[in-house]
């Protein structure tokens, strides 16, 4: 890919400065944040297929946090961020769903 491709500038990472993505993001708190989630995830899904907590209660934990962030984007705070961060988090639902029943309280 060509750095008109990715929309970077060489060696600088994007037009937005050095190291900085579109959004004013920086490579370090992207990928910290990625970690983050995987990290989280990994975590949920260990203690659902130990029987730990039932995949139920934290699907529910997770959709509480997908309403909080519907709320805040439709007060505009971050529409697209927070969009991003919807979709990502139904993929963690999702994923919870699938790696245990979700047994209702």
């Amino acid at each position: 890919m060509t750095a008109a491709e990715t929309g970077t500038t060489g060696d600088t990472g994007s037009p937005h400065g050095p190291g900085m993505d579109r959004d004013g993001m920086t490579r370090e708190h992207a990928a910290a944040g990625q970690a983050a989630l995987m990290l989280v995830e990994s975590l949920m899904l260990a203690l659902v297929e130990r029987g730990t907590i039932p995949a139920m209660e934290l699907i529910e934990a997770v959709e509480t946090v997908i309403d909080t962030k519907r709320r805040l984007a439709a007060e505009g705070h971050e529409p697209k961020v927070a969009g991003q961060a919807v979709a990502m988090l139904t993929t963690i639902a999702n994923s919870l769903a699938a790696a245990g029943p979700a047994r209702p309280r």
